[in-house]
């Protein structure tokens, strides 16, 4: 059986998707300029906040990992 789903959810689900890899991309600055500024703390805070981001995305519908800087490091401490 199919389901489908009104064009206004999907759209909908298209925008968050859009307006959370805003967040993503601006999260992913900010960490690169605090690790160039060895700010490790606001670096491991940056890497829970893009976890928490992606995790959203992935709930949203995204369907193909991301594969960034520090991406690895995120996934472990969210997994934790």
């Amino acid at each position: 059986m199919t389901a489908i789903l009104p064009i206004e959810i999907a759209s909908q689900d298209s925008e968050s998707l859009k307006e959370l890899a805003s967040i993503a991309r601006l999260i992913t600055y900010a960490r690169q300029s605090a690790k160039s500024l060895n700010a490790d703390f606001p670096v491991w805070c940056l890497d829970l906040a893009l976890g928490a981001v992606l995790q959203e995305m992935y709930a949203n519908g995204l369907q193909m990992p991301l594969f960034e800087e520090g991406a690895d490091k995120v996934n472990r401490a969210v997994a934790h």
